[in-house]
């Protein structure tokens, strides 16, 4: 039997809130993905483009697919009601013409291992919060263990996420958040043509107010809502064109919540501590409601942070990038004003934050999940609780 070579593949949940396989190829799509008692056509979504070397291909596949197969390789079936749900997110390797990390150096970008490490952990769902690109300039003069691969390119995101991902592409299906560095600005051709869940790839127009609608995917009482928090200039400087998009996604995401036994609203920027989203919180006098928990990136570390009023927050931004301090999405919310005056006040129990790279494994449990922080290694290092509208950490 003859097989069309296939570069990488996966299992991801779409705008449809169906599971979809995506396929990079070099010239031409397989032709269809097979399971057991069917089969699903395989549709062009890009073709070759400048910079873009690879078609991309995508099929549609039932929530309850088993053995999953395009060509040779085998692939994880989707996920109906995930006990054991990780968390990553903030992956790729930093080159910038500020901030260089050696790439090629496991110890200063440890994605590569940690991926390793989440395929041993058996996840039923892998669920990344953003960032998977980072590569925008070549790399800096005297960098060891670069790896000079940069642009919005195949051959960057190969280096960021394609070949480094490929133990989470087996392990488990995923549900993928756009994140700053996949503003149009930046790396934002490439998610469209990637990874974004749309239908169809959406242009990337630099410079306009960008940003997808959110969408939801339900799994048994679990329902996630995947929202866009992307492309803003400046997490600290308002401004009306993005409050106005804010506030239009947080009533479209409260009723894509509505009737689900547990929401939870995924997102990059944290909410709380960018100012524009603080700003449509404010003006649309609502708080988030109807979701048990906010899960976010975007701030390089791992944060528990209970807010009054509103759904506690888990930051998980630490898993390649480079660190930022522990404790920075605590210390910037308490920061925000409206005319003055504090927005938030922070709840018990107290703000919990490493700065450690590594990823979290969230397990169901009787009342709500458990989350254990990993390391690198894929060690528990520490283990907080989410339920009943709060977060602690022991």
């Amino acid at each position: 039997m003859f097989f069309a070579a296939v570069l990488s593949a996966w299992v991801q949940y779409a705008a449809d809130g169906k599971p979809h396989v995506r396929a990079l190829a070099p010239q031409t799509c397989p032709a269809a993905v097979t399971y057991a008692g069917g089969s699903a056509p395989m549709r062009l979504r890009a073709g070759a483009a400048a910079g873009f070397d690879e078609v991309v291909c995508d099929a549609r596949i039932p929530p309850a697919a088993r053995n999953v197969r395009l060509e040779n390789l085998r692939l994880p079936s989707p996920a109906e009601a995930p006990r054991r749900i990780v968390v990553l997110g903030d992956t790729g390797c930093r080159m910038s013409e500020w901030e260089q990390q050696n790439c090629g150096d496991l110890a200063d970008w440890p994605f590569p291992k940690i991926a390793r490490a989440i395929a041993k952990a058996h996840p039923d769902l892998l669920v990344h919060i953003g960032d998977y690109y980072y590569r925008e300039t070549n790399c800096l003069q005297g960098a060891k263990d670069c790896v000079n691969r940069w642009g919005d390119t195949s051959h960057s995101w190969n280096a960021d996420w394609f070949w480094p991902a490929k133990p989470l592409f087996a392990s488990a299906p995923l549900v993928l958040v756009r994140g700053n560095h996949e503003d149009c600005e930046r790396g934002g051709p490439a998610w469209f043509r990637y990874l974004d869940g749309a239908e169809t790839v959406t242009p990337c127009v630099a410079g306009a107010v960008d940003g997808a609608p959110p969408w939801a995917v339900s799994f048994g009482s679990l329902r996630i809502v995947v929202n866009d928090s992307s492309a803003d200039p400046s997490d600290a400087k308002p401004d009306p064109a993005r409050i106005a998009f804010y506030q239009t996604s947080y009533r479209k995401g409260q009723a894509l919540a509505a009737s689900a036994g547990e929401a939870w609203f995924v997102t990059h920027r944290p909410p709380y501590a960018n100012t524009n989203e603080t700003q449509a919180l404010v003006q649309s006098g609502w708080k988030l409601t109807p979701f048990a928990a906010v899960l976010a990136g975007h701030v390089h570390d791992f944060e528990a942070i209970n807010v009054a009023g509103y759904p506690p927050i888990v930051i998980n931004g630490e898993s390649g990038d480079d660190l930022d301090p522990a404790g920075s999405t605590a210390k910037y919310l308490q920061e925000e004003t409206n005319g003055g005056r504090p927005v938030y006040a922070l709840a018990s129990p107290a703000p919990f934050a490493t700065q450690q790279f590594g990823f979290a494994v969230y397990e169901k449990i009787l009342g709500g999940w458990r989350i254990s922080l990993r390391d690198v290694d894929g060690i528990e290092r520490r283990v907080c609780a989410l339920a009943k509208g709060s977060v602690s950490c022991l």
